[in-house]
Parts: structure tokens; sequence; C-alpha cells
């Protein structure tokens, strides 16, 4: 059975479930001694998303929410991604030995759609910490970047807003005037939310 986990075309998906291990032994052992490594990893990488938004096809936050990102601790969807990610390749080579070439696409996906299916029942049972959460619609006067996309009148851009809390929200922001046109890096200012977008004037600094 070593030799089986320690297989060239297993080795990837063995250190994947290893990793997986001494994550919970760490976790274990901070929780002793009052730190917590999900904490700190969710501290550092804070997502979330304007949920009351329609995602955009192919943007990053159509990519986050599909994989519930937002709805869990980073570190619990880490560990979750891995340990499918480890399962599912075991599995397979244990069934019929593929090349790591052919299975590693094959376990990706498995693994990915994992994600999606058992975070979404996760969330429910587990929700995200809200202590640091604040409405959508308060985000009237503050500022936001475009990140993907041209935004104009009617044709609405993504853009992304850090909070007081350093979390970061995804949403999709078009001009108020028809002639004017918002490109990656602009600076806006959002001043009405609508059902599915924010209507923003470019900042211009003093």
């Amino acid at each position: 059975m070593l030799a089986f986990f320690s297989a060239d075309f297993n080795l990837l998906y063995s250190c994947s479930l290893l990793f997986v291990i001494c994550i919970a032994l760490l976790e274990g052992v901070g929780l002793l001694v009052g730190l917590s490594i999900a904490s700190a990893l969710d501290d550092i990488i804070p997502i979330d998303l304007d949920i009351d938004t329609e995602l955009p096809s192919g943007g990053l936050n159509a990519l986050i929410g599909w994989l519930y990102l937002h709805r869990l601790p980073f570190l619990v969807w880490l560990l979750l991604f891995l340990t499918s990610f480890g399962i599912a390749g075991l599995s397979i080579n244990y069934l019929i030995a593929l090349p790591s070439l052919i299975s590693f696409p094959i376990v990706l996906i498995i693994a990915l759609f994992s994600c999606r299916i058992l975070g979404k029942k996760i969330a429910i049972i587990m929700p995200k910490n809200e202590t640091s959460a604040i409405s959508s619609h308060s985000f009237a006067g503050k500022i936001a970047t475009i990140t993907i996309g041209k935004a104009r009148k009617g044709s609405a851009a993504e853009a992304v807003l850090q909070d007081e809390f350093n979390q970061k929200h995804y949403l999709l922001v078009e001009p108020e005037e028809a002639n004017q046109e918002f490109t990656q890096g602009t600076q806006v200012v959002l001043i009405e939310k609508l059902s599915r977008s924010w209507i923003a004037i470019e900042f211009k600094p003093l």
C-alpha cells in the first residue's frame, strides 16, 4: 500500500492529502495555544462578493461565486479542494493507473466540481463569519477600481471595492453619462445602486 501512495503517478495526490493532515494537526495545536491558521488566512485573503449583483460570465467574481470561495473561510475551501483532489487522483489510479499528464486534468475538474457541490452544502451548515459584513447598499460614495472590461452606459464592467474591514467586494459599474467610458484601472465613485449594477462617476482627486 505504501508503494502505491509513493508511486510517481500518485505522488502529487498523496502530497495533497499529506498537506491536509499536516494543516489539520497544526490547526489543532494552534487552537490549544489560542491561534488559528484559518482565521489568519481569512484575514490575509478576505474575499466577498456583491451577491445582489448578477455576476458577469468570465469575470473573476463569477469564478469565485461558482467555486463558493466567497461563502467559506479560505482554509476550509483549500482543504476541501486538496482533499477532493487527492482522493479523486488516488481513486482513479487505483482503478486504472494513468500517466500524470492524462489524470491531472481529469482530477482537477473533479476537484473543482466537488468544491462547488460540497462547498454549497458546507456553507449552509457552517456560514462564514459575518461580524464584519456590511450591506452592499452602503457602498454609495465609496471608491472602486475597474478590474475587467470597459464600462459604458448600459454596458457595465467589473470593479473591486475594498471596505474598512479590508474585505474585497466585486461588483458591476457603469458611467452616469452616455459619453463617458471607464477603462481598466480607472477609479470611480459609486453613486447609485441599480438592480444589477452601480452608477458611478470618475474619481478625480484634488
